[in-house]
């Protein structure tokens, strides 16, 4: 076996939208950065299609900028984003072109000078006493030793703190039942007019049947017909009917589908596979095949009876799952449901989350979908381990309980909370502290002239 020892100020495990943000905003300050990433390519949920929602508070007002602004912008100028457009769902859609999306993210680490390390997990961390002194990584017969002062867990399933022996939630309150993930994958060929058409004349499949669902009239035909920068979810009648009749492939309520900057391609986001725990290796594996095998059924329904899409073809599955739960670790802080609620922005708030509380079920064909009526604020300390001195973490395995995780699993918030802690991980090498030492209001100043938003007064 090839080994190799390297030594950083930072190394981010994860090269998601808040592993991206985290290693370039920490480059940009001085600080000598890798990150390491699992596939061969980085991006996350942004290369697999998923559109960022929640750019926008619920009332329209841009509650996320900052890194995550810089990256849309980009995208943008070079016709791989349509930008932020207001939805009467989801507050804010803003689509993009997944392959843009890898390309933009390694410009932008090699820019920065991150040092991008492609193919590799953690396997191992060393610790003495309540600190990381190395990190195993390993990936194609190759061994990697990491000795860091900083590490920033942005895996998602929090696979860092884990190795490292942190505490950690999994799962509904009560219940432990994790929301389910999905496969994502692409078609080409659709003819959006004439699925418009369709539901304008059957307004029935634009709505769902049972209370505890946000829903808005303006999310209509006329909304899509607009402006191409939409997600479609849509078709519940059909899916009521096909699911009463034992025909429904998929355990969902809806059809979802996100739509890309090229014409009559879409992104869909409608395999759910129940029951799934994607940290355990044999359920990732089943998620996997069941929800690639839900995929050629749901286009035969597809081709079979929706308008629109006689004409469709598969173009691309996702190189993999799309996850929206796992592990929450035990930081110096929590977010959790009251703050949501009450739309709580303390002194010590390094992003906003303005998104809906969405919690799919991980049982039944279920979705909890509430307005956050003003975005609330998430604290350093969410994104500092309680347990160990050098571990920060963002993204969805931040410190929060499950009903807060509905909210701020999503892309912009994610992207806020990488960049908030490549900031702090860059104090903390600068002034040689702990990051729990380091001054929020140090935080926050630096935030503030790097374009984030911190509070709706901003």
């Amino acid at each position: 076996m090839k080994t190799f020892s390297y030594e950083y100020d930072v190394a981010v495990i994860g090269g998601g939208p808040a592993g991206l943000a985290a290693a370039v905003t920490a480059a940009r300050m001085g600080r000598k950065v890798a990150l390491f990433e699992k596939n061969g390519f980085l991006g996350g949920a942004m290369a697999i299609g998923l559109s960022p929602l929640g750019f926008l508070a619920q009332d329209g007002k841009q509650c996320i900028a900052g890194f995550g602004e810089e990256f849309i912008e980009r995208l943008k100028q070079r016709g791989d984003s349509l930008g932020h457009r207001v939805c009467p769902k989801h507050n804010s859609v803003t689509c993009i072109n997944a392959e843009g999306v890898k390309i933009l993210a390694l410009e932008m680490c090699l820019e920065a000078g991150v040092d991008v390390i492609l193919h590799c997990e953690a396997l191992e961390v060393k610790k003495t006493g309540n600190k990381i002194t190395n990190l195993i990584m390993y990936g194609k017969c190759n061994q990697i030793d990491v000795s860091a002062k900083i590490y920033i867990d942005c895996t998602g399933d929090g696979d860092v703190a884990y190795l490292a022996g942190c505490s950690y939630e999994m799962g509904q309150e009560g219940t432990n039942m994790l929301q389910p993930p999905t496969v994502m994958f692409t078609l080409e060929g659709v003819e959006n007019e004439k699925l418009f058409d369709y539901v304008e004349k059957h307004p029935e499949e634009l709505r769902y049947n049972r209370p505890g669902i946000f829903e808005d009239e303006r999310y209509s035909p006329d909304y899509f017909r607009e402006d191409s920068n939409h997600v479609f979810v849509g078709l519940q009648s059909t899916f009521r009917d096909l699911k009463a009749k034992g025909e429904l492939p998929v355990d969902r309520e809806s059809f979802i589908y996100i739509s890309s900057t090229n014409p009559g391609e879409v992104y869909v986001n409608s395999v759910r596979i129940l029951n799934a725990d994607a940290t355990d290796i044999r359920d990732l594996s089943r998620a996997e095949i069941e929800g690639t095998l839900q995929i050629p059924k749901l286009i035969k329904l597809l081709k079979e009876r929706i308008p629109g899409f006689e004409n469709c073809h598969l173009s691309s599955i996702a190189a993999n799952l799309g996850v929206r739960e796992t592990r929450r670790f035990e930081g110096i802080s929590r977010v959790v449901a009251e703050d949501c609620a009450q739309g709580s922005v303390t002194d010590d708030t390094i992003c906003l989350s303005g998104y809906k509380i969405d919690i799919h079920s991980g049982k039944d064909d279920g979705l909890f979908f509430k307005a956050v009526e003003k975005p609330f604020g998430i604290p350093y300390g969410a994104l500092v381990s309680a347990e160990v001195d050098n571990l920060l973490f963002a993204g969805r395995c931040i410190s929060c309980d499950a009903i807060a995780l509905g909210s701020l699993r999503v892309i912009p918030t994610c992207l806020a909370m990488g960049q908030a802690a490549g900031v702090g991980a860059a104090l903390s090498v600068e002034e040689e502290i702990l990051p729990k030492a380091v001054q929020t209001d140090k935080i926050r100043e630096i935030l503030l002239t790097q374009k984030a938003i911190l509070s709706m007064e901003d």
